[in-house]
């Protein structure tokens, strides 16, 4: 594992493999080719940070883990400035649609480069992460799973009179003793998804607070299994 900036945005990546840990054979046909699982790490993190999830995600993924674009400090990131104490500037959004547009960019270049199936794309994201996540599945259509964890879907930075990407699945979960999100923004959030006719998702409420728990974990590794169609 390596940071790679040969791209337009900093990564680590475990490429799709065999059961005989030989890298899989490219094809041309599109439908035979691997899926994209993107991770979009939290305020303050890095790229390493999610890419733990990879030794139990699918082995037919390409997992990728994209660093954010913005240096808090040491080896901590983020992809928007945050004002904690201003619900209404919770979301630099003018910052946040700026990195959307850096992020599908980016998206469009992995699966050029590593030559993967544009039909069938994941996103992983936590808190920060996940807000992106729900924006750029909600607006792109080659998007086709999306993880939200600890996260809540911002109207402000969805693109406006744009089509929204109705076949999408969710998995949403949320620490109950969430300080940073409540779980009243989460809740919010599915509402909207109704509204909008969405009703293909998971959502579970934990004993926890703005991190993943262990069943939290279990039942994220679970349904990408149950989810992963090969």
């Amino acid at each position: 594992m390596f940071l790679n900036d040969r791209l337009s945005l900093r990564y680590i990546i475990r490429k799709p493999i065999k059961s005989n840990n030989k890298i899989l054979v490219k094809e041309n046909n599109n439908s035979s080719k691997r899926s994209l699982f993107l991770m979009i790490h939290g305020y303050g993190s890095n790229e390493k940070d999610l890419f733990a999830l990879a030794k139990d995600i699918p082995e037919n993924f390409c997992v990728i883990s994209i660093q954010g674009i913005y240096i808090l400090n040491e080896d901590k990131y983020f992809w928007y400035d945050i004002d904690f104490s201003n619900e209404e500037k919770f979301v630099h959004v003018l910052q946040a649609k700026k990195t959307i547009k850096k992020i599908n960019f980016f998206i469009s270049e992995v699966i050029n480069k590593y030559e993967l199936n544009n039909n069938d794309i994941w996103l992983c994201g936590f808190s920060q992460g996940s807000i992106l996540s729900y924006a750029i599945g909600l607006n792109n259509l080659n998007i086709k799973k999306v993880i939200i964890l600890s996260g809540y879907l911002e109207n402000k930075i969805l693109k406006e009179n744009k089509v929204l990407n109705k076949n999408l699945d969710f998995f949403i979960s949320h620490g109950i003793y969430d300080t940073i999100i409540p779980i009243s923004w989460v809740k919010k959030s599915l509402n909207f998804l109704k509204d909008k006719g969405i009703f293909s998702f998971f959502f579970k409420e934990y004993n926890s607070g703005h991190y993943l728990c262990n069943s939290n974990y279990k039942d994220l590794i679970n349904w990408i299994k149950e989810k992963n169609i090969l």
